[in-house]
């Protein structure tokens, strides 16, 4: 892809950026970034991707060849094992140059690792390794299973309030997995800040009426 500077500027305006924010966001020097913006440099497309990755991320997005443009919404759907690692791939991109917290309402860990296998032994691995990752989940009372446990909090919710069909949040993004479907499972990923920022508030709500998982009892 191609990116010149008037757009970076532009971008960079609409979120009240400055340069050093760019930078930061999308794992770049600041010296890169001036380069790329006064035309000095032609963005290789790698970097092109990283600048245009950090802006989608925080909701703008470049149009045509000079344009830009705040993203209304996105909906995407994902399917099968594929679509599942996709998804936390894209959790992972954005978990790593973005500090919002990532709220998770609903996960059943056991079929994520059955789903997963080690996959997932990898993400939580990485998404340990950054240091900035700061998640709470809503799981069903008398889960024990909080594989995540080196970087999110886990709060019970009562068998009767609980549902197979979780949503996360991460970003501006909102992630609703629908274990039942026949791609086993089916991922419907929105992005529109809207929609995140009602979602967190419901599950604010919901959080500070869970329980805090208690410890097994040993047999």
């Amino acid at each position: 892809m191609m990116v010149d500077g008037r757009q970076i500027r532009a971008a960079r305006a609409l979120l009240g950026w400055d340069a050093k924010d760019l930078a930061t966001k999308a794992d770049l020097s600041l010296d890169a970034v001036f380069k790329i913006e006064t035309g000095t440099v032609q963005a290789r497309t790698v970097t092109a991707e990283k600048i245009a990755a950090a802006f989608n991320d925080n909701g703008v997005e470049f149009i045509g060849n000079h344009g830009v443009q705040w993203i209304q919404h996105q909906v995407r759907t994902l399917a099968g094992i594929e679509g599942l690692k996709t998804f936390f791939d894209d959790v992972r991109v954005v978990a790593k140059r973005s500090d919002d917290e990532i709220v998770i309402c609903g996960v059943d860990e056991a079929y994520l690792e059955k789903k997963l296998g080690e996959y997932l032994d990898y993400h939580r691995k990485e998404m340990a390794s950054y240091g900035n990752v700061s998640m709470r989940c809503l799981i069903e009372e008398n889960d024990f299973d909080l594989g995540a446990s080196d970087y999110c909090q886990y709060r019970w919710l009562s068998k009767e309030s609980f549902s197979n069909v979780p949503f996360y949040i991460y970003g501006d993004k909102m992630a609703i997995i629908v274990a039942s479907a026949p791609e086993s499972p089916l991922i419907l990923l929105i992005q529109n800040r809207a929609i995140t920022q009602a979602y967190r508030k419901q599950f604010e709500a919901v959080w500070s009426t869970a329980s805090q998982p208690k410890k097994r009892t040993k047999k």
